[in-house]
């Protein structure tokens, strides 16, 4: 098992905010002989970076073992490698960093645990680190935020797959139903919600974490990932390797488009997506209501959900399919439109 340099230290920042940060730094400061002090780089950094914010960055670099040092630090070979790279060859810099993890015990502690569980939510994670690294974390929130930077870094690094507070080893299925290699995750929100986030993320042309979209929305940052699956599933947004949401190429054509291309572009990518398998299990000519539909979504889903929660689900799938016009009323619920 590795051992890394800097014992006593773990991720405290995200993979996606540690890079962001990184990109921040002149390159004079990524160096090997070069050493700083957290004020020298909160000045050089300039706005936006809080000497919390630095004190936080430098004890993840220390995690990680990309740099060294106590009251003035410097970056290590490979912390130096990876902070240039991360700018311009992000996927060179994410081989280091996966290169990296398997030199320091915890994350290969973290991999063994996920391996044998299957799944691990961000709370065990944080957990599991007190247990094995002698920590007396108690605050939920320090829990969580350990465990979600480290789950984090797991997903950049392939060897999991982290959403909505849960690290899943890798090729392990979440709610939703395989369609193909894709995983379709229930209809969770409406087409209104669904413009709005688009809408949002159109305020951050290179993309933002989850945390500062919810705070755009105010919305839930629980919710808003599920939320976000389901934008992923019908392809208006995408998730870049750094753990960013962006918009896609037609997500931001509907951000900036009226209501006409709006809804064209909605019913394309509904049609298109692991979604239509549900419009396709409809019958032509029979009444589709709230119950008949979420009847449906729990037999293709294999769940068994609360009354509550399938009248939920189904008024949120028939939203969108009365939005792009595949459904018309008739007396007592709904139809498929044949013409």
């Amino acid at each position: 098992m590795g051992a890394n340099t800097n014992k006593g230290y773990f991720p405290y920042l995200r993979i996606g905010k540690m890079n962001e940060i990184l990109k921040q730094i002149p390159l004079q400061y990524i160096s090997v002989v070069n050493e700083f002090s957290a004020k020298d780089m909160v000045s050089a950094i300039g706005a936006g970076a809080s000497m919390s914010v630095v004190n936080n960055l430098i004890a993840t670099l220390k995690s990680l073992d990309f740099v060294v040092g106590q009251r003035r630090f410097r970056f290590t070979r490979t912390g130096a490698d990876y902070s240039v790279l991360i700018r311009t060859e992000e996927e060179r810099a994410r081989e280091i960093l996966e290169e990296q993890t398997k030199n320091i015990g915890y994350f290969e502690v973290l991999r063994q645990e996920l391996i044998r569980r299957k799944k691990l939510t961000i709370f065990e994670i944080g957990d599991e680190i007190v247990k094995r690294y002698g920590k007396n974390w108690t605050n939920p929130l320090t829990l969580k935020t350990y465990g979600a930077a480290i789950a984090s870094i797991i997903d950049y690094t392939g060897f999991g797959h982290y959403r909505r507070g849960i690290l899943r080893l890798k090729g392990e299925e979440g709610e939703g139903y395989n369609e193909g290699q894709e995983i379709v995750p229930v209809p969770y929100l409406s087409v209104e919600k669904m413009l709005k986030i688009m809408d949002a993320l159109a305020l951050f042309p290179e993309g933002c974490e989850i945390h500062e979209l919810a705070a755009q929305l105010g919305t839930n940052e629980r919710r808003l990932s599920q939320e976000l699956a389901c934008c992923r599933a019908m392809g208006f947004i995408r998730q870049s390797r750094r753990g960013f949401y962006e918009l896609t190429e037609d997500g931001r054509a509907i951000a900036r488009g009226n209501e006409g291309l709006r809804k064209e572009k909605f019913t394309e990518h509904l049609l298109g997506s692991g979604y239509k398998k549900l419009i396709d299990r409809l019958h032509a000519g029979a009444k589709i209501t709230i119950v008949t539909l979420g009847d449906l979504l729990e037999e293709q889903y294999k769940r068994r959900w609360s009354a509550t929660t399938k009248r939920t689900y189904a008024k949120k799938f028939l939203n969108w399919l009365r939005y792009s016009g595949i459904v018309v009323r008739v007396a007592g619920g709904y139809k498929l439109r044949t013409s």
